[in-house]
């Protein structure tokens, strides 16, 4: 049986895509932008879409459906530039600096309204989920706010999830961190509930195993919040509960590594003293340069360059490498709020706020040249220039050279070598260390994230349309829902419903 539902979505229509992932039918989306619909439209064509104020729809005149998904107005629901808006209704007529005259999304009371029309015509929805910024909670109407779905029948739940952890066995996760609150909710006269208890794989390094990681809360009688911040994911092991770090994908993996950008020295436009100063942030804490397993190794990891080597083998080779790094570019941002590239990205707003930095560096063949060592720097290929073939033995590696480095001895007469040299004679011990120089932020090449990879980073598929201007896009990528987070939940709810079938 394919279920129904209807979509009171936000931005780009994440959650549409999301929910049809699940084998749903999206019957009818509703939103008050034009350039909104019109982006669902393109890529929902089986869709029927209103363009409307839902604050002024009637949804009696809404066909029916089976479930309800809605994205209700989130702006006075966020904290802004330091103050806390606690009044939850929304503008009606809009004050979104971008387009003035477009009316607010569907405030929150606009949920139990579609609930009501359900009931009165004798068709209530099965369930669904509102989706909102974890602050919603703290709105000073939020206790009515849920006692409503408990006077039209329904049972709710909270969710507090983080769209890199909206993984389950088909589901697969955004690499970006983006906390939001999922209120799901489903009709009493079912008689059950749906598995709202999500489980990340996850190592405990004190069981020495892969565990299902549960969420574990910092204060039992707070249970709200973000991750890493009210609460945690912990082995499920009664006689352990360490805090583990489930498996997460990374941004690195949806960034266009062939366009690394500008060098920031060589800049007409400098930067502004902010971003600079976050890049620098940036270069202390992620650029320092790491050994890394190549040429057939069997080590699994890199190791920063201040640790001492690992033991040498007949075989084993390694690279220097320097991580990429994410810049938030937002004036309010703090110098040192940035990220490596390859952990998950931060959570996109409606406004390209997000940069790419590398430190300098090139790719450099591992092959014996041709002519001897006096042509040996016809094997680096600077990262502005296609990388050379590949072959099947895949011998290229990455390299940065941040300032100068040098190898130093730690015996008898030993004297400092450019790393441009060959490494002197190796002994039986571990007698090289590696000195690294002070990166330079000018040497660094630095772009603004493009819509294409911001849409990746939030897990929408290849080939989806964006209308409109950069701007345009970034926006409405912004306003989205993740799409396996609206998998995951509304699948639960499928599962629910089918298993009392």
């Amino acid at each position: 049986m394919t279920y129904t539902v209807t979509d009171l979505f936000a931005g780009a229509g994440g959650s549409s895509t999301g929910m049809v992932n699940t084998g749903l039918r999206v019957v009818i989306a509703a939103n008050h932008s034009e350039l909104a619909v019109r982006t669902h439209q393109v890529n929902h064509p089986e869709t029927d879409h209103d363009l409307a104020d839902i604050s002024q729809v009637d949804f009696r005149r809404y066909p029916k459906t089976d479930f309800l998904w809605a994205s209700p107005e989130c702006t006075n629901h966020s904290i802004a530039k330091g103050k806390r808006r606690v009044t939850g209704q929304g503008d009606l007529f809009g004050t979104d600096e971008d387009d003035v005259a477009i009316r607010s999304r569907a405030t929150m009371f606009d949920v139990p309204r579609a609930l009501e029309a359900g009931v009165l015509r004798g068709r209530p929805y099965i369930g669904g989920v509102v989706e909102n910024v974890v602050d919603a909670t703290e709105w000073m109407y939020w206790d009515s706010w849920i006692r409503m779905f408990d006077a039209a029948g329904y049972h709710v739940r909270p969710v507090f999830l983080n769209s890199m952890h909206a993984r389950d066995d088909r589901a697969v996760p955004a690499p970006q961190s983006r906390d939001r609150l999922y209120v799901v909710f489903w009709l009493k006269k079912l008689g059950r509930s749906p598995n709202l208890n999500i489980t990340l794989p996850a190592w405990c390094p004190r069981c020495e195993t892969a565990v299902d990681a549960v969420q574990s809360w910092r204060r039992p009688d707070r249970m709200y919040g973000k991750h890493r911040q009210q609460y945690d994911y912990a082995c499920p092991n009664l006689r352990c509960r360490v805090v583990v770090e489930p498996a997460v994908r990374a941004a690195a993996e949806v960034i266009d590594w062939s366009e690394l950008g500008s060098r920031i020295g060589d800049r007409t436009r400098p930067l502004a003293a902010a971003t600079i100063a976050r890049i620098e942030a940036g270069l202390r804490k992620f650029a320092r340069p790491m050994l890394a397993p190549a040429g057939g190794t069997w080590n699994d990891g890199a190791s920063p360059v201040d640790d001492p080597f690992r033991t040498r083998t007949t075989r084993e080779t390694e690279g220097l490498a320097c991580p990429p790094m994410l810049i938030p570019t937002e004036s309010r941002a703090e110098p040192d709020r940035v990220a490596s590239a390859f952990g998950p990205m931060r959570t996109q707003t409606a406004r390209q706020d997000l940069a790419l930095a590398v430190p300098a560096g090139f790719v450099m063949r591992n092959n014996t040249p041709r002519g001897g060592n006096e042509k040996a720097a016809g094997l680096c290929t600077p990262f502005n220039e296609p990388v050379r073939t590949i072959t099947t033995a895949g011998h290229q590696s990455v390299v940065t050279m941040p300032g100068q480095h040098l190898l130093m001895a730690y015996y008898g007469n030993g004297t400092c070598t450019p790393v441009t040299r060959p490494v002197p004679t190796q002994p039986t011990g571990e007698r090289f260390a590696l000195v690294g120089g002070q990166v330079q932020v000018e040497d660094c090449t630095f772009r603004m994230l493009q819509p294409k990879e911001i849409a990746g980073a939030m897990a929408f598929p290849e080939g989806y349309i964006l209308l409109g201007a950069k701007r345009d896009k970034v926006k409405l990528l912004g306003n989205a829902v993740t799409p396996p987070a609206a998998e995951l939940l509304m699948r639960r709810l499928v599962d629910m419903v089918e298993a009392a079938a």
